[in-house]
């Protein structure tokens, strides 16, 4: 009799296991699509740059040309805040500063070249101005590895 009562419990909880399992694998199925949205925004923009390189579709601005690119980067900001807070009592872990300052300095990056190639007959800024927030997060992530 015992032997009939611990065979429904453990039926039971493979029952319960398998319903907690469900919500796992929705949160699968959404991470899934949101690197399926990232890697075709990052598809779209290579895409239109193509385009515009080539003269052949896309003749409009190069700030349209960046959107993908930025939504993409939006993209990443929101998944990366959108992470649960490490306990204190993991083991403590550093947060290398490179990964803090990447996306900030990258769309610093990107919209000093948008306005550079926008001034493309006579440029606005200087190309070792536009290139100034790569240089940082290069110095910044060779001080921060070593």
């Amino acid at each position: 009799m015992a032997h009939g009562a611990a065979a429904s419990g453990g039926a039971a909880s493979a029952a319960a296991r398998a319903s907690r399992g469900a919500p796992g694998t929705w949160r699968r199925v959404r991470r899934a699509a949101r690197e399926a949205a990232a890697h075709a925004l990052l598809l779209c923009f290579t895409t239109l740059l193509a385009l515009k390189l080539d003269g052949v579709l896309f003749s409009r601005s190069w700030w349209v040309l960046f959107i993908p690119l930025w939504l993409f980067h939006a993209a990443v900001v929101r998944y990366r805040f959108s992470l649960p807070a490490p306990s204190l009592l993991q083991n403590y872990q550093r947060i290398p500063c490179h990964s803090i300052v990447a996306t900030p300095l990258l769309v610093a990056f990107e919209l000093l070249l948008c306005i550079y190639l926008e001034g493309q007959g006579e440029p606005f800024l200087d190309l070792k101005l536009v290139f100034l927030p790569l240089l940082a997060l290069e110095i910044i992530t060779l001080v921060d590895n070593f």
